[in-house]
């Protein structure tokens, strides 16, 4: 039995069928391999695995009450899957299906998105290659927020598998006839007030949308999560930064973390999210603060900001804004003030730490 140890972990390459006949044999030959193995990280890789029986189970069994860490069960094909599936034990190990490749020929891009570019797979699919700087941990991660923001209602693409291809990894998701935001602004400026009240009134909604514990990050973690990376915090105030984070209250509700002209498109009469690495759970003063960045304070920062992202004038996002703003706070006009405070000062903080992140080349 061939295995690998590498960087600290340890993979063992199942092979062929694993049946009453050779149970046994497989059996002690991971032992052998694992007897001088304490506190690794211990992978099966099923790549080869043409058959597993009851008797080949018990032997996973065995060595998982041997091993205390978790157990990874990799490249698993549909059929074994199916068997553990059936069985239970993907409650037991933590199993990855065998991952699909596809191929890109002849494909046509049909956009590019914040982290990946879009192409048409067939009629009901399209697929989003990833830049090779993203993790394949982070796509498996993207489209299972995405997979849980779908199940809590929010409005987004279909996400299917996980698949490669000879330019690198990405997610398979449904094919949709939709364009941008800023794209739609820019070709009918007239229906720009009627664009910022559809998002003002899908937002309100979405930030009422409970999310399931332990389903999706606290986005207040992440926050805090970038301050620790900042290689050189000195000259950041770490108490007014725990002190406006903890003011902002806790909520179990879900946020986009990351809203912006080019992430929300337009299917018909509907309004769709992409982009959903960010997705979290809390208060939507978060998805505010990215949005009145992107349309606001970026701008009077940078002038031109808006035209080199979006396509449009200061002027248009700046009451694309207001629109959109008029109508999320419909009913806590008394609020408006505060809040407007609110998101200067978690602009100012957010735009500080990010910059700190770049320049230590960390930011996830």
């Amino acid at each position: 039995m061939k295995s690998d140890f590498t960087n600290g972990a340890l993979t063992i390459y199942l092979e062929g069928r694993i049946d009453s006949g050779s149970a046994s044999k497989v059996e002690s030959e991971i032992l052998d391999i694992i007897k001088f193995m304490d506190n690794v990280d211990i992978s099966f890789d099923a790549k080869k695995l043409d058959y597993i029986s009851s008797a080949g189970l018990r032997v996973l069994l065995k060595i998982k009450k041997k091993i205390p860490k978790n157990i990874k069960i990799l490249n698993v094909s549909d059929e074994i899957f199916d068997i553990f599936n059936v069985t239970g034990f993907d409650n037991i190990f933590e199993i990855e299906r065998q991952m699909r490749m596809i191929s890109l020929d002849g494909c046509k891009k049909i956009s590019s998105a914040l982290n990946g570019e879009i192409y048409k797979l067939s009629d009901d699919e399209m697929f989003k290659l990833y830049g090779r700087n993203i993790s394949l941990d982070e796509i498996k991660k993207e489209r299972n927020y995405a997979q849980t923001a779908l199940a809590c209602g929010v409005p987004t693409l279909i996400p299917y598998d996980v698949v490669k291809c000879e330019q690198g990894y990405g997610i398979v998701f449904e094919k949709a006839e939709m364009s941008s935001l800023a794209f739609l602004i820019k070709q009918n400026p007239d229906k720009l007030d009627k664009y910022a009240t559809m998002l003002g009134n899908l937002l309100k909604e979405l930030h009422s949308t409970r999310v399931p514990e332990g389903k999706l990050p606290n986005i207040k973690d992440r926050y805090r999560e970038w301050f620790t990376l900042i290689d050189s915090p000195e000259d950041i105030n770490v108490q007014v930064f725990e002190n406006l984070i903890s003011s902002i209250q806790d909520s179990r509700t879900y946020v986009h973390g990351d809203i912006n002209l080019n992430s929300v498109m337009v299917q018909g009469d509907e309004l769709l999210l992409l982009d959903m690495s960010g997705s979290a759970c809390g208060h939507g003063i978060f998805d505010l603060q990215a949005l009145f960045a992107s349309l606001v304070a970026l701008e009077k920062k940078a002038p031109g900001y808006c035209n080199d992202n979006f396509g449009l004038s200061q002027a248009e996002c700046a009451r694309f804004w207001n629109v959109f703003f008029d109508t999320y706070m419909e009913h806590r006009k008394q609020e408006i003030t505060s809040m407007n405070e609110l998101l200067a000062k978690t602009f100012i903080l957010k735009e500080n730490i990010l910059i700190r992140l770049e320049q230590s080349n960390r930011i996830r």
